[in-house]
């Protein structure tokens, strides 16, 4: 109960404010103009969200909201605290503050922001949803569940981004990415086809060489102090315009993570001395027969 009590006290708090958040120059010159470059193309696009209640991204909810309930089961936080890292006009923060979880959502574009915040107006007082023009390396708050959608595949760095988004995720909490994987597939379907002849997507949405294999992703939260939950295929149908999960990893895909606690590092320490003591006894038997 003392757990309940101290989250919920937390939660009070997050309300009253938005995230803190600090400015500082870490960024090279050459990831400084690639990260410029991505937010003045998204900017370009902000016109278009919530225009169309079919918008394959908007759709998404249907897969990425089930993953991330279960991520909030596996964690087994009361009333879990989630930052969208990446939020564009909010399409994943507003439907998670809809079912009652308490969201942070941030974005570099102050466009995209103003066009989130605006909609999210529709519902006064009824949404535990805030919004800020922030990355996330500039976030110094930590929460029970991070998320970052269809972001990764955007940024300079893959490896530094996971790192940052794993910095604001409390001990014991959880991580969550969707992406698109480099494959014959996903340059065929999700880039020739989504971008260039279904219009699914704005042309020029996806550089090929960016996108990311599961092997580059799961690695990089490994590295970051995490246990991989499940690493999950997100499929879309153009002629329903249904999402589904499944194990076809060729396009689309999920990697959902929980972050080691103290005690979880020092059991598996443990384990991993008692494993290589028992290896030593072994070995010495078998010299000495």
């Amino acid at each position: 109960h003392d757990d309940v009590f101290i989250n919920q006290d937390r939660k009070l708090e997050a309300r009253r404010r938005p995230a803190r958040v600090r400015t500082f120059a870490s960024q090279t010159e050459s990831s400084r103009s690639e990260h410029e470059k991505e937010v003045q193309k998204f900017d370009a696009l902000s016109s278009s969200w919530w225009r169309d209640d079919k918008d394959p991204l908007l759709l998404m909810n249907s897969v990425r909201i089930p993953l991330l309930q279960s991520l909030a089961r596996e964690i087994d936080i009361p009333d879990p605290q989630i930052l969208d890292v990446g939020c564009g006009g909010g399409y994943l923060a507003e439907e998670l503050a809809k079912r009652r979880f308490d969201v942070t959502a941030i974005d570099p574009s102050e466009d995209m922001i103003r066009i989130a915040t605006k909609h999210a107006e529709k519902y006064p007082g009824e949404l535990d949803l805030r919004y800020q023009s922030a990355t996330v390396e500039e976030v110094t708050d930590q929460f029970d569940i991070v998320v970052s959608s269809e972001v990764v595949e955007h940024v300079p760095c893959v490896t530094t981004f996971v790192s940052q988004c794993a910095e604001r995720v409390r001990p014991g909490g959880g991580l969550m990415f969707t992406t698109i994987n480099r494959t014959v597939q996903s340059w065929l379907f999700g880039i020739m086809i989504a971008e260039h002849i279904a219009g699914l997507v704005p042309p020029g949405t996806h550089e090929y060489h960016k996108l990311v294999p599961p092997h580059t992703l799961t690695g990089a939260i490994a590295d970051c102090g995490f246990d991989v939950v499940a690493v999950t295929g997100l499929s879309f149908n153009p002629l329903t315009r249904q999402w589904s999960t499944s194990s076809d990893l060729s396009i689309n895909y999920a990697v959902t993570a929980i972050k080691e606690t103290l005690k979880m590092m020092l059991i598996l320490k443990t384990s991993m001395k008692v494993n290589e003591n028992r290896d030593i006894i072994l070995r010495t038997k078998n010299l000495f027969g």
